[in-house]
């Protein structure tokens, strides 16, 4: 007799959608069979879809760090009520570079997460013998920066190669922020020097031809060095071909990407100022824009999406100018809802939806089979999924410490109604249901990643 059986969905695999019962036993998947198995409690899921929980590759926490913007608690429970199960998160603020750092961090959050989560560790230039072992010590990424960002010192090329070289050896992956060191501190002068304050200067500081720019030169070097790289939320179709051109060329390249990029336009921060300051920021111009994004996703251009979730307060974000304010946007519990309305609008297959929310980010930084599927084995780690339900996002909804989301207003259609992790409902419509502490430190289950 399995803990709990979930009967009457229909499951959702990469492969397509299929009626069938989903049996969970000490925290994974016991068994999917069309056929009735004894358990000891029985969920009526009938109508619903059932789907691996999300695997969000990209989010920061700030946990030890700025915790007035969201700590690891609020965090993991924004992650439960948007069908996050796994997070990969790194902190800006304080940063892990060596295997000490990692271990640190981890026992900080022992008690701290509703989620399951890994941790990713920051490169430096200057010390590059902290790679290997941090990597080695369970990291499953390594971040890097091209330009210097949120306190982080930027990469030139001849620092990248070294740092590429040596996590090619070291059998690692890096995720790459690709803003042009140059390029945006030129146009930060120039912008300064003609008095700009407004919040039209955010495009023109971090425009397409700085991410172009180190776009260009980030997959050229790591198709040099033999490196296995991700380019972090991609925003444009044109940032996405650079990429995949490299990787057609041999390159270990792959591209990430984020809602924003689909669902949000460049000139919204004319009038939504602080509110639309992130980067790389919203690109999208026309509908074609948008469509063209669209198009890269579903034939796997973008590899997966993740919600590069880097909240702060509607107060925080109305704190200080166009030039001090806080980069970023809420996003971890309204990822897969948009992603969701993305299905029901006829822009994504829900089996493709299921590849690059859940299977591919976990295949990708060495979580899978254990994450990222509900295949028997897997963690059961689960998102029941209504696809009919439409709502309107609102300000007052949002469970993460930001208290507001970009998609405010906005009618969505598909809901998450329940999520669990290792069998643990953590989540239901759209609240946390579960404690802090739930959630475990994930590391490398597989031995590397993809080579290509």
């Amino acid at each position: 007799m399995v803990d709990l059986a979930l009967e009457g969905g229909t499951l959702v695999t990469p492969d397509g959608e299929v009626p069938m019962h989903l049996y969970i036993d000490g925290g994974r998947v016991a068994a999917v069979s069309r056929q009735r198995v004894s358990a000891r409690r029985i969920l009526d899921v009938s109508g619903l879809y059932i789907l691996p929980g999300m695997v969000d590759a990209h989010v920061h926490f700030m946990d030890p760090g700025a915790t007035e913007r969201e700590d690891f608690i609020s965090g993991s429970a924004a992650a439960a009520t948007g069908g996050v199960t796994t997070v990969i998160e790194h902190t800006h603020a304080h940063p892990i570079y060596d295997a000490h750092d990692l271990h640190a961090k981890a026992d900080h959050l022992r008690e701290r997460s509703l989620v399951d989560f890994g941790l990713a560790a920051h490169v430096r230039a200057d010390r590059l013998e902290a790679i290997p072992d941090v990597w080695a010590a369970g990291a499953l990424y390594l971040k890097a920066f091209t330009c210097t960002t949120h306190g982080i010192t930027g990469l030139l090329p001849p620092d990248l190669v070294q740092v590429f070289r040596t996590v090619a050896a070291a059998g690692g992956i890096c995720l790459v922020h690709c803003e042009d060191e140059g390029i945006t501190a030129a146009a930060e002068r120039v912008l300064h020097e003609a008095g700009r304050a407004d919040f039209g200067v955010i495009p023109l500081w971090r425009s397409r031809e700085a991410e172009w720019v180190a776009v260009n030169t980030v997959a050229l070097l790591a198709r040099l060095s033999g490196a296995r790289v991700v380019i972090a939320h991609a925003s444009n179709a044109q940032t996405v071909d650079l990429a995949v051109r490299e990787r057609q060329a041999g390159g270990a390249v792959w591209v990430e990407s984020c809602p924003q990029y689909f669902y949000l336009r460049e000139d919204e921060v004319l009038t939504l100022g602080p509110f639309r300051k992130f980067t790389p920021p919203a690109r999208a111009r026309t509908a074609s824009d948008v469509d063209e994004m669209w198009a890269r996703l579903r034939r796997g251009d973008i590899a997966y999406i993740a919600t590069d979730h880097a909240p702060a307060t509607r107060a925080q974000k109305e704190a200080s100018d166009v030039w001090h304010v806080h980069f970023g946007l809420p996003g971890v519990e309204t990822t897969l809802t948009m992603l969701l309305t993305a299905v029901n609008e006829g822009h994504l297959a829900l089996s493709r939806l299921v590849q690059v929310t859940a299977e591919m980010p976990a295949r990708l930084y060495g979580l899978f089979p254990r994450k990222g599927t509900l295949q028997v084995g897997a963690d059961a780690d689960v998102v029941l999924v209504d696809l009919t339900q439409e709502r309107i996002l609102h300000d007052q909804d949002v469970v993460s410490k930001a208290g507001w989301t970009p998609y405010a207003g906005r009618r969505v259609r598909g809901r998450v109604v329940a999520t669990f992790v290792r069998g643990q409902q953590v989540a239901a419509n759209g609240r946390p249901t579960g404690a802090p502490g739930w959630g475990q430190w994930v590391t490398r289950v597989s031995a590397a990643a993809p080579s290509r």
